[in-house]
Protein backbone atom coordinates (compact mmCIF):
# COMPACT_ATOMS: atom_id res chain seq x y z
CA UNK A 1 0.00 0.00 0.00
CA UNK A 2 2.75 2.34 0.89
CA UNK A 3 4.26 1.86 -2.38
CA UNK A 4 1.13 2.85 -4.46
CA UNK A 5 0.63 5.97 -3.06
CA UNK A 6 3.36 7.54 -4.73
CA UNK A 7 2.67 5.70 -8.08
CA UNK A 8 -1.18 7.61 -7.70
CA UNK A 9 0.32 10.76 -6.81
CA UNK A 10 2.62 10.91 -9.89
CA UNK A 11 -0.31 10.09 -12.09
CA UNK A 12 -2.22 12.38 -10.55
CA UNK A 13 0.48 14.84 -11.66
CA UNK A 14 1.30 14.27 -14.41
CA UNK A 15 -2.54 14.35 -15.62
CA UNK A 16 -3.19 17.91 -13.77
CA UNK A 17 0.29 18.79 -15.36
CA UNK A 18 -1.38 17.88 -19.21
CA UNK A 19 -4.61 19.84 -18.28
CA UNK A 20 -2.47 22.68 -17.00
CA UNK A 21 -0.54 22.39 -20.47
CA UNK A 22 -3.65 22.10 -22.79
CA UNK A 23 -5.05 24.92 -21.00
CA UNK A 24 -2.17 26.98 -21.32
CA UNK A 25 -2.33 26.48 -25.17
CA UNK A 26 -5.71 27.09 -25.26
CA UNK A 27 -4.91 30.63 -23.54
CA UNK A 28 -2.13 30.91 -25.83
CA UNK A 29 -4.94 30.94 -28.72
CA UNK A 30 -7.67 32.32 -27.40
CA UNK A 31 -6.83 35.92 -29.50
CA UNK A 32 -6.77 33.50 -32.64
CA UNK A 33 -9.90 32.25 -31.72
CA UNK A 34 -11.15 34.94 -31.25
CA UNK A 35 -10.43 37.18 -34.36
CA UNK A 36 -11.29 33.89 -36.08
CA UNK A 37 -14.71 33.91 -35.23
CA UNK A 38 -14.67 37.51 -35.48
CA UNK A 39 -13.42 36.99 -39.36
CA UNK A 40 -16.35 34.09 -39.16
CA UNK A 41 -18.96 36.65 -38.63
CA UNK A 42 -17.55 39.19 -41.24
CA UNK A 43 -17.89 36.51 -43.57
CA UNK A 44 -21.20 35.41 -42.95
CA UNK A 45 -22.49 39.03 -42.90
CA UNK A 46 -21.02 39.80 -46.22
CA UNK A 47 -22.03 36.51 -47.28
CA UNK A 48 -25.49 37.57 -46.40
CA UNK A 49 -25.95 40.87 -47.94
CA UNK A 50 -24.10 39.50 -51.42
CA UNK A 51 -27.26 36.85 -51.41
CA UNK A 52 -29.92 39.43 -50.52
CA UNK A 53 -28.12 41.35 -53.45
CA UNK A 54 -28.05 38.98 -55.92
CA UNK A 55 -32.05 37.68 -55.43
CA UNK A 56 -32.63 41.55 -55.72
CA UNK A 57 -31.19 41.74 -59.07
CA UNK A 58 -32.79 38.88 -60.68
CA UNK A 59 -35.70 39.98 -59.17
CA UNK A 60 -35.62 42.89 -61.00
CA UNK A 61 -35.44 40.82 -64.14
CA UNK A 62 -38.08 38.71 -63.46
CA UNK A 63 -35.85 35.95 -62.50
CA UNK A 64 -36.58 34.85 -59.33
CA UNK A 65 -35.64 31.06 -58.94
CA UNK A 66 -32.31 31.54 -61.31
CA UNK A 67 -32.06 34.38 -58.25
CA UNK A 68 -32.20 31.78 -55.59
CA UNK A 69 -29.88 29.10 -56.76
CA UNK A 70 -27.07 31.71 -57.81
CA UNK A 71 -27.86 33.30 -54.53
CA UNK A 72 -27.59 30.25 -52.66
CA UNK A 73 -24.15 29.70 -54.82
CA UNK A 74 -22.31 32.74 -53.63
CA UNK A 75 -23.60 32.98 -50.03
CA UNK A 76 -21.59 29.19 -49.70
CA UNK A 77 -18.69 30.37 -51.42
CA UNK A 78 -18.66 33.11 -49.43
CA UNK A 79 -18.91 30.99 -46.06
CA UNK A 80 -16.42 28.35 -47.27
CA UNK A 81 -13.59 30.88 -48.31
CA UNK A 82 -14.42 32.60 -44.43
CA UNK A 83 -14.00 29.43 -42.80
CA UNK A 84 -10.97 28.96 -44.41
CA UNK A 85 -9.40 32.28 -43.45
CA UNK A 86 -11.23 31.54 -39.78
CA UNK A 87 -9.49 27.76 -39.09
CA UNK A 88 -5.94 29.38 -40.15
CA UNK A 89 -6.26 32.12 -38.10
CA UNK A 90 -7.49 30.28 -35.22
CA UNK A 91 -4.82 27.45 -36.05
CA UNK A 92 -1.44 28.55 -36.80
CA UNK A 93 0.31 25.70 -38.09
CA UNK A 94 -2.04 24.64 -40.22
CA UNK A 95 -0.90 25.00 -43.62
CA UNK A 96 -3.27 26.34 -45.71
CA UNK A 97 -2.75 24.01 -48.73
CA UNK A 98 -3.19 21.26 -46.77
CA UNK A 99 -6.25 22.45 -45.95
CA UNK A 100 -7.89 23.23 -49.11
CA UNK A 101 -6.85 19.96 -49.97
CA UNK A 102 -8.56 17.92 -46.84
CA UNK A 103 -11.50 20.14 -48.46
CA UNK A 104 -11.09 18.74 -51.57
CA UNK A 105 -11.06 15.00 -50.26
CA UNK A 106 -13.95 15.84 -48.19
CA UNK A 107 -15.49 17.31 -51.31
CA UNK A 108 -15.21 14.33 -53.04
CA UNK A 109 -16.70 12.06 -50.10
CA UNK A 110 -19.94 14.40 -50.01
CA UNK A 111 -20.29 14.58 -54.29
CA UNK A 112 -20.71 10.18 -53.55
CA UNK A 113 -23.02 10.90 -50.82
CA UNK A 114 -25.01 13.42 -52.31
CA UNK A 115 -25.01 12.20 -55.70
CA UNK A 116 -28.91 12.47 -56.95
CA UNK A 117 -28.95 15.86 -54.98
CA UNK A 118 -26.32 17.37 -56.68
CA UNK A 119 -27.46 15.95 -59.90
CA UNK A 120 -30.91 17.73 -59.27
CA UNK A 121 -29.05 20.84 -58.54
CA UNK A 122 -27.66 21.20 -61.82
CA UNK A 123 -30.32 20.04 -63.35
CA UNK A 124 -32.54 22.70 -61.39
CA UNK A 125 -29.60 25.05 -62.45
CA UNK A 126 -29.31 24.18 -66.75
CA UNK A 127 -33.21 24.88 -66.79
CA UNK A 128 -33.06 28.19 -65.36
CA UNK A 129 -30.25 28.86 -67.69
CA UNK A 130 -31.86 27.46 -70.81
CA UNK A 131 -35.21 28.91 -69.57
CA UNK A 132 -37.42 26.69 -71.97
CA UNK A 133 -40.20 27.64 -69.48
CA UNK A 134 -40.61 29.93 -66.29
CA UNK A 135 -42.60 30.64 -63.16
CA UNK A 136 -46.38 30.54 -64.43
CA UNK A 137 -46.34 28.66 -67.20
CA UNK A 138 -48.60 25.80 -68.14
CA UNK A 139 -47.47 22.57 -68.67
CA UNK A 140 -47.65 19.02 -69.64
CA UNK A 141 -45.16 16.44 -67.80
CA UNK A 142 -45.87 12.64 -68.38
CA UNK A 143 -49.02 12.60 -66.82
CA UNK A 144 -48.97 15.90 -65.02
CA UNK A 145 -50.54 18.78 -66.45
CA UNK A 146 -50.91 22.07 -64.54
CA UNK A 147 -48.72 25.42 -63.99
CA UNK A 148 -45.60 25.38 -63.12
CA UNK A 149 -45.64 27.47 -59.50
CA UNK A 150 -41.47 27.27 -58.76
CA UNK A 151 -38.13 25.79 -59.49
CA UNK A 152 -35.52 25.46 -56.56
CA UNK A 153 -32.71 23.67 -56.51
CA UNK A 154 -33.78 20.22 -56.25
CA UNK A 155 -37.58 20.24 -57.68
CA UNK A 156 -40.16 22.21 -60.01
CA UNK A 157 -43.78 22.22 -58.42
CA UNK A 158 -46.21 22.04 -60.50
CA UNK A 159 -49.74 22.67 -59.40
CA UNK A 160 -52.51 20.31 -61.08
CA UNK A 161 -56.14 21.80 -62.56
CA UNK A 162 -57.60 19.40 -59.84
CA UNK A 163 -55.34 21.86 -57.03
CA UNK A 164 -52.74 19.55 -55.78
CA UNK A 165 -48.63 20.07 -55.92
CA UNK A 166 -46.66 17.65 -57.43
CA UNK A 167 -42.96 17.45 -56.59
CA UNK A 168 -40.30 16.83 -59.98
CA UNK A 169 -37.16 16.13 -59.53
CA UNK A 170 -35.39 18.28 -61.89
CA UNK A 171 -33.37 15.45 -63.43
CA UNK A 172 -36.54 13.83 -63.91
CA UNK A 173 -38.09 17.44 -66.14
CA UNK A 174 -34.36 17.64 -67.43
CA UNK A 175 -34.67 14.50 -69.29
CA UNK A 176 -38.54 14.16 -70.09
CA UNK A 177 -40.35 15.51 -72.91
CA UNK A 178 -41.91 18.75 -71.24
CA UNK A 179 -45.10 20.22 -73.05
CA UNK A 180 -45.22 23.99 -73.12
CA UNK A 181 -48.46 25.06 -73.25
CA UNK A 182 -48.08 28.78 -72.92
CA UNK A 183 -44.79 29.06 -74.95
CA UNK A 184 -47.14 31.23 -77.67
CA UNK A 185 -49.77 33.55 -77.38
CA UNK A 186 -52.07 31.37 -79.03
CA UNK A 187 -53.38 27.88 -79.99
CA UNK A 188 -55.26 25.51 -81.21
CA UNK A 189 -58.25 23.43 -79.99
CA UNK A 190 -59.80 20.04 -81.43
CA UNK A 191 -63.37 18.70 -81.01
CA UNK A 192 -64.80 15.54 -82.96
CA UNK A 193 -68.27 14.97 -83.91
CA UNK A 194 -70.45 12.75 -85.80
CA UNK A 195 -73.60 13.47 -88.03
CA UNK A 196 -75.52 11.14 -90.36
CA UNK A 197 -75.07 11.18 -93.81
CA UNK A 198 -78.21 12.35 -94.88
CA UNK A 199 -78.04 16.09 -93.52
CA UNK A 200 -76.16 18.33 -96.64
CA UNK A 201 -72.51 18.86 -95.49
CA UNK A 202 -72.90 22.39 -96.30
CA UNK A 203 -76.01 23.57 -93.95
CA UNK A 204 -74.15 21.34 -91.67
CA UNK A 205 -71.21 23.64 -91.65
CA UNK A 206 -72.61 27.11 -91.90
CA UNK A 207 -74.77 25.95 -88.72
CA UNK A 208 -71.38 24.97 -86.82
CA UNK A 209 -69.87 28.08 -87.79
CA UNK A 210 -72.75 30.40 -86.79
CA UNK A 211 -71.79 28.54 -83.44
CA UNK A 212 -68.43 29.05 -83.57
CA UNK A 213 -69.40 32.86 -83.89
CA UNK A 214 -71.36 32.45 -80.77
CA UNK A 215 -68.48 31.80 -78.72
CA UNK A 216 -66.43 35.25 -77.79
CA UNK A 217 -63.40 33.17 -76.36
CA UNK A 218 -62.89 31.58 -79.93
CA UNK A 219 -60.78 33.84 -81.67
CA UNK A 220 -61.33 35.10 -85.41
CA UNK A 221 -58.29 34.96 -86.82
CA UNK A 222 -57.26 32.17 -87.71
CA UNK A 223 -60.96 31.26 -88.75
CA UNK A 224 -62.56 28.44 -87.36
CA UNK A 225 -62.28 25.19 -89.52
CA UNK A 226 -65.22 22.28 -89.77
CA UNK A 227 -63.63 19.62 -91.97
CA UNK A 228 -65.02 16.32 -93.60
CA UNK A 229 -62.37 13.94 -91.28
CA UNK A 230 -63.69 10.41 -91.50
CA UNK A 231 -65.80 7.89 -92.94
CA UNK A 232 -67.77 6.13 -90.82
CA UNK A 233 -70.32 2.92 -91.30
CA UNK A 234 -73.55 5.22 -90.48
CA UNK A 235 -72.38 8.73 -90.02
CA UNK A 236 -69.53 11.26 -91.05
CA UNK A 237 -67.09 12.44 -89.11
CA UNK A 238 -66.16 16.04 -88.76
CA UNK A 239 -63.01 17.36 -87.18
CA UNK A 240 -63.78 21.06 -85.54
CA UNK A 241 -60.80 23.25 -84.64
CA UNK A 242 -60.96 26.73 -83.75
CA UNK A 243 -57.89 28.96 -82.01
CA UNK A 244 -57.64 30.40 -78.45
CA UNK A 245 -55.69 32.32 -76.29
CA UNK A 246 -53.09 30.07 -74.80
CA UNK A 247 -54.08 29.60 -71.07
CA UNK A 248 -56.37 26.50 -69.88
CA UNK A 249 -58.78 28.46 -68.78
CA UNK A 250 -59.73 29.70 -72.11
CA UNK A 251 -59.96 25.99 -73.73
CA UNK A 252 -62.36 25.12 -70.81
CA UNK A 253 -64.68 28.05 -71.25
CA UNK A 254 -64.27 27.78 -74.84
CA UNK A 255 -65.10 23.83 -75.09
CA UNK A 256 -67.96 24.28 -72.59
CA UNK A 257 -70.02 27.29 -74.65
CA UNK A 258 -69.07 26.17 -77.68
CA UNK A 259 -70.93 22.87 -76.52
CA UNK A 260 -74.12 24.48 -75.59
CA UNK A 261 -74.15 26.53 -78.80
CA UNK A 262 -73.80 23.48 -80.80
CA UNK A 263 -76.61 21.79 -79.12
CA UNK A 264 -78.77 24.66 -79.32
CA UNK A 265 -78.09 25.30 -83.00
CA UNK A 266 -78.60 21.61 -83.76
CA UNK A 267 -81.90 21.49 -82.09
CA UNK A 268 -83.01 24.65 -83.91
CA UNK A 269 -82.40 23.33 -86.99
CA UNK A 270 -83.44 19.73 -86.91
CA UNK A 271 -80.11 18.15 -86.79
CA UNK A 272 -79.66 14.33 -84.21
CA UNK A 273 -76.23 13.77 -84.12
CA UNK A 274 -76.58 11.83 -81.23
CA UNK A 275 -77.24 8.52 -82.96
CA UNK A 276 -75.38 8.09 -86.23
CA UNK A 277 -77.59 4.72 -87.24
CA UNK A 278 -80.76 6.90 -87.55
CA UNK A 279 -80.18 8.24 -90.60
CA UNK A 280 -82.76 6.16 -92.80
CA UNK A 281 -85.14 8.74 -91.42
CA UNK A 282 -85.62 12.20 -90.73
CA UNK A 283 -88.00 11.49 -88.39
CA UNK A 284 -86.30 8.24 -86.61
CA UNK A 285 -89.01 5.88 -87.51
CA UNK A 286 -87.93 2.28 -88.09
CA UNK A 287 -86.90 1.22 -91.85
CA UNK A 288 -89.39 -1.34 -93.24
CA UNK A 289 -88.00 -5.10 -92.99
CA UNK A 290 -86.23 -6.35 -96.29
CA UNK A 291 -88.06 -9.33 -98.17
CA UNK A 292 -87.99 -10.82 -101.06
CA UNK A 293 -91.14 -8.74 -102.08
CA UNK A 294 -89.59 -5.55 -101.22
CA UNK A 295 -87.00 -3.36 -102.00
CA UNK A 296 -84.70 -2.06 -99.40
CA UNK A 297 -85.29 1.32 -97.92
CA UNK A 298 -83.85 3.96 -99.08
CA UNK A 299 -82.20 6.91 -97.05
CA UNK A 300 -83.77 10.26 -97.40
CA UNK A 301 -81.82 13.10 -98.42
CA UNK A 302 -82.29 16.49 -96.44
CA UNK A 303 -82.43 19.41 -98.85
CA UNK A 304 -80.18 22.48 -97.96
CA UNK A 305 -82.78 25.57 -96.30
CA UNK A 306 -81.93 29.05 -97.17
CA UNK A 307 -80.02 29.85 -94.13
CA UNK A 308 -79.82 28.53 -90.90
CA UNK A 309 -82.22 29.29 -87.73
CA UNK A 310 -80.29 32.00 -86.00
CA UNK A 311 -80.36 31.06 -81.96
CA UNK A 312 -78.98 32.99 -79.14
CA UNK A 313 -75.37 33.08 -77.87
CA UNK A 314 -74.69 30.19 -74.96
CA UNK A 315 -74.41 31.13 -71.56
CA UNK A 316 -71.18 32.44 -70.20
CA UNK A 317 -69.11 30.07 -68.23
CA UNK A 318 -67.55 31.96 -65.39
CA UNK A 319 -64.43 30.06 -63.23
CA UNK A 320 -63.54 31.71 -60.34
CA UNK A 321 -60.40 33.27 -59.98
CA UNK A 322 -58.91 30.65 -57.51
CA UNK A 323 -59.33 27.59 -59.80
CA UNK A 324 -56.22 26.45 -60.13
CA UNK A 325 -56.96 26.53 -64.11
CA UNK A 326 -57.12 30.09 -64.15
CA UNK A 327 -53.87 30.25 -62.41
CA UNK A 328 -50.73 31.54 -64.47
CA UNK A 329 -48.85 33.62 -62.18
CA UNK A 330 -49.08 36.62 -64.36
CA UNK A 331 -46.56 38.87 -62.26
CA UNK A 332 -43.25 36.21 -63.46
CA UNK A 333 -44.14 35.26 -66.06
CA UNK A 334 -42.87 36.09 -69.23
CA UNK A 335 -43.56 38.74 -71.32
CA UNK A 336 -42.45 36.86 -74.72
CA UNK A 337 -42.85 34.37 -76.81
CA UNK A 338 -39.61 31.38 -76.68
CA UNK A 339 -39.93 31.17 -80.46
CA UNK A 340 -39.43 34.12 -83.22
CA UNK A 341 -42.57 35.58 -84.27
CA UNK A 342 -41.86 34.32 -87.44
CA UNK A 343 -42.13 30.91 -86.34
CA UNK A 344 -45.78 31.87 -84.35
CA UNK A 345 -48.08 28.80 -86.54
CA UNK A 346 -50.39 32.16 -86.79
CA UNK A 347 -48.31 34.36 -88.36
CA UNK A 348 -47.00 31.96 -90.71
CA UNK A 349 -50.68 31.03 -91.50
CA UNK A 350 -51.47 34.60 -92.53
CA UNK A 351 -47.95 34.55 -94.69
CA UNK A 352 -49.13 31.99 -96.59
CA UNK A 353 -52.84 33.12 -97.35
CA UNK A 354 -51.47 36.38 -97.81
CA UNK A 355 -49.09 35.51 -100.95
CA UNK A 356 -51.79 33.05 -102.20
Amino acid sequence: METDTPQMTDGFTLALEKVQGWATGFYSILPNILVGLVILLIFTVFAYTISKAITAYFKRRDKIDLGNIVSDIGFWLFMVFGLLVALTIMIPSMNPADLVASFGIGSIAVGFAFKEILQNWFAGLLILLRAPFRRGDQVSLEEISGTVMRIEPRATIIRTYDGRDVVIPNTTVFSTKVIIQTSQEHRRVEMEITVGYDYEIGFVTEIIQQAFANVDEILKTPAPQVLCWELGATSLGLKLRWWIKSERANEVVSRARLVQALKTSFMANDIDPTDPSLVYSINSAPPEPQTSDTQPAKTKKRGKPEKPVAVEKPAKVVMDANDPETHTNKADSKDKTLLPQESDPITKQNTIEGKA
